[in-house]
C-alpha cells in the first residue's frame, strides 16, 4: 500500500490526524485525491449518515464601507468612494419583508466593518430585523466586527457579545478567519484582528451560548501547512466548546486581485 493508503486506513480505523499528516493530505495531487475523497465520504457516512439538513437563508447587505480593505476583497469601499453605500432602517426592513415572502427562516447580514459602527449600531440592526420578522434567526457579525464594536464602545468583547445576545442575536459568523496564521494575515488582511483575538472571541461566544460557524478562506498566499494549522486551531476549539455548527470553505481567485 502507498503512504496515503496507509494513512487513510489508519484514519478510518480511528487515528486522529496530526497537522503534519493533514499537510501531507492537502499537498496530495493526481489520483490519490480520489482516495482521500472516498475516505472522507466514508467517515461522513459513519458519523452522520445520509440525512441532509438545511435552512432557508437570505444574505442581507448592510454596507460596503469598511475599515479593512483587504487585498483579496472586491467588496469593500472607503467613505466617499464611487459605489459606497450604507443602508438605513427602511432599506434593511424592506429586504427583510422580501425575505419573509420567500419563507426565509434565517437572515445573514453581510457588511463591511464600517469605521463609525458601535455596539448600538449592531443592536439596532438586530432590532430592525426582528421588528419585521420576530421569528427570524439572525446569523450575524464576525469576530472582527465584535472587536471593532468593543473598541468603539469602550466595552470588552464579552460585554459586546452579551449585548448582542440580549438584543436577539442567534449565532455568530465565523468569518474574518481567512487563514488563522499571523504571517499570512499580515499579507492578506493586515487590518483585521489577529489569530489569538479571533480565537478568544469565538470561544467567548460559545461560552455565552452563542454558536458560530467556522470558515477557512483558501487560495491566496497560504501553504498547505498553513491550511493544516488553521484547521487544527478550529478542531481544538471544537474539542473545547462544541460551539461550531458547520465549516464554510470559500475559495478565492488571487489572479483577480493585484494586491495578492
Amino acid at each position: 500500500m502507498s503512504e496515503i493508503s496507509n494513512l487513510l486506513s489508519d484514519v478510518l480505523g480511528g487515528h486522529r490526524l496530526t497537522e503534519a499528516e493533514a499537510t501531507r493530505l492537502l499537498d496530495t495531487r493526481d489520483r490519490e485525491v480520489f482516495q482521500i475523497a472516498s475516505a472522507a465520504d466514508e467517515m461522513r457516512e459513519c458519523h452522520v449518515g445520509d440525512i441532509v439538513t438545511y435552512v432557508k437563508n437570505q444574505n442581507l447587505h448592510v454596507t460596503n464601507i469598511c475599515k479593512n480593505l483587504c487585498g483579496f476583497c472586491g467588496f469593500g469601499r472607503s467613505v466617499g468612494d464611487e459605489g459606497a453605500y450604507c443602508n438605513d432602517k427602511a432599506a434593511i426592513q424592506a429586504k427583510v419583508h422580501l425575505a419573509l415572502k420567500r419563507d426565509v427562516t434565517e437572515i445573514c447580514p453581510l457588511s463591511g466593518v464600517h469605521p463609525e459602527f458601535t455596539i448600538d449600531t449592531y443592536c439596532d440592526l438586530i432590532t430592525w430585523v426582528h421588528e419585521v420578522g420576530s421569528h427570524i434567526h439572525l446569523h450575524a457579525f464576525s469576530p472582527d466586527e465584535v472587536s471593532h464594536a468593543a473598541s468603539r464602545s469602550n466595552l470588552s468583547s464579552a460585554e459586546v457579545l452579551g449585548r448582542l445576545k440580549a438584543a436577539g442575536l442567534g449565532s455568530l459568523q465565523g468569518t474574518a478567519a481567512e487563514i488563522l496564521v499571523d504571517s499570512v494575515r499580515k499579507v492578506i488582511c493586515l487590518r483585521k484582528l489577529g489569530t489569538a483575538e479571533w480565537v478568544r472571541i469565538i470561544k467567548e461566544a460559545h461560552t455565552l451560548g452563542i454558536p458560530s460557524t467556522a470558515t477557512i478562506m483558501y487560495g491566496s498566499y497560504e501553504t498547505a501547512k498553513d491550511r493544516a494549522e488553521h484547521l487544527g486551531i478550529l478542531r481544538n476549539i471544537q474539542d473545547e466548546t462544541h460551539g461550531f455548527t458547520e465549516l464554510v470553505p470559500p475559495v478565492i481567485h488571487p489572479h483577480k486581485y493585484s494586491a495578492l
